[in-house]
């Protein structure tokens, strides 16, 4: 594909960034030197090349238009994903940076950060922590308790789990009691169990109780106190 019908497929795809058609371009001239695979045509390589220049440069990707002018199925799409991100050797771990740029959640970085460092220290099994499913399961939970809509299907697919170990993995992190809403007060911020349908829940108050120096409260007292008697001797009067 010429790099006229690259610009138009980016275009499609909202993609106007020239840093990414660049990169996409050079994924493209190195895929076809490397490849003898027939089965994609050039439009859904040139779809899966924009996709994989996005996540390298950090730019945003709309993967249900991409689904569309692929013309593959999802599980197809990222199937020949991983494929060509082992063929142009890209692939590396998937960061939780990586992640929340793709799925437009950048707030929620930190926290997802702070939910995959509590697990590789509570979690002692022996394991590869470099696997994007982990990455991709505490951006999930970070998402889901600051109730922040992601599509789900595009982060369990990041995780590169079938659907069933997805679910497993999220119960491991929630078994540390890693799967809770952050709630904010004024004056503090807790956990509380995360519910199942967390936007139909009300958000509890706090009451923070306010303690009053005893010299104050003292005084106070008093002064009611005298107040009261001043007020009773005049109505005996």
């Amino acid at each position: 594909m010429d790099r006229k019908s690259l610009k138009t497929t980016a275009e499609r795809l909202n993609v106007y960034d020239e840093s990414v058609i660049n990169k996409a371009e050079e994924y493209l001239r190195v895929y076809q030197s490397k490849s003898s695979i027939k089965t994609l045509n050039d439009q859904a390589k040139t779809v899966l090349c924009l996709d994989l220049a996005a996540r390298f440069v950090g730019r945003g990707f709309d993967k249900e238009t991409a689904l569309t002018l692929s013309g593959l199925k999802k599980s197809s799409y990222q199937n020949n994903l991983n494929t060509i991100e082992k063929l142009l050797e890209l692939d590396r771990s998937v960061t939780i940076s990586d992640l929340c740029v793709q799925l437009g959640c950048t707030s929620i970085k930190d926290d997802a950060e702070m939910i995959l460092n509590k697990y590789k220290q509570l979690d002692k099994k022996i394991k590869d922590l470099d696997h994007p499913q982990y990455a991709a399961v505490a951006t999930y939970l970070a998402c889901r308790a600051k109730r922040i809509s992601v599509d789900k299907n595009g982060i369990a697919a990041a995780s590169r789990l079938k659907p069933s170990q997805w679910k497993e993995l999220i119960g491991e992190f929630e078994k540390f009691g890693l799967g809770k809403k952050v709630v904010r007060t004024t004056a503090k911020e807790y956990l509380e169990p995360d519910d199942p349908e967390p936007e139909q829940q009300n958000i509890k108050k706090v009451d923070i109780e306010e303690y009053e120096d005893y010299e104050v409260w003292k005084k106070r007292i008093l002064d009611e106190a005298y107040a009261a008697l001043k007020k009773e001797k005049e109505n005996d009067s």
